[in-house]
């Protein structure tokens, strides 16, 4: 319920609406209504970016913190490094 788009929508409704109290002449509020939605497009845009972006980052970082596959593991790499060098 309360995600990025919510809060950027509850802003822009709130200048829409100021806009509309301000702006009387219909094709001036036209303009400032079209901006406000131009801007809302926008806002969400880098929201959307912003959150894929520290998602991939923070999967990326617990992949290599926190390995899930066998050969992966410190314990694996130790052993495979053990053998090469027996031989």
């Amino acid at each position: 319920m309360f995600t990025p788009d919510f809060y950027i929508e509850m802003f822009q409704s709130s200048k829409k609406m100021a806009t509309n109290q301000i702006y009387k002449d219909e094709r001036l509020n036209k303009i400032a209504n079209d901006f406000i939605d131009a801007q809302t497009v926008f806002a969400k845009m880098l929201a959307k970016n912003t959150i894929e972006m520290l998602s991939y980052t923070v999967d990326s970082m617990n992949k290599t913190i926190y390995p899930q596959g066998e050969d992966e593991t410190v314990k694996a790499k130790t052993a495979k490094k053990s053998a090469n060098t027996q031989t």
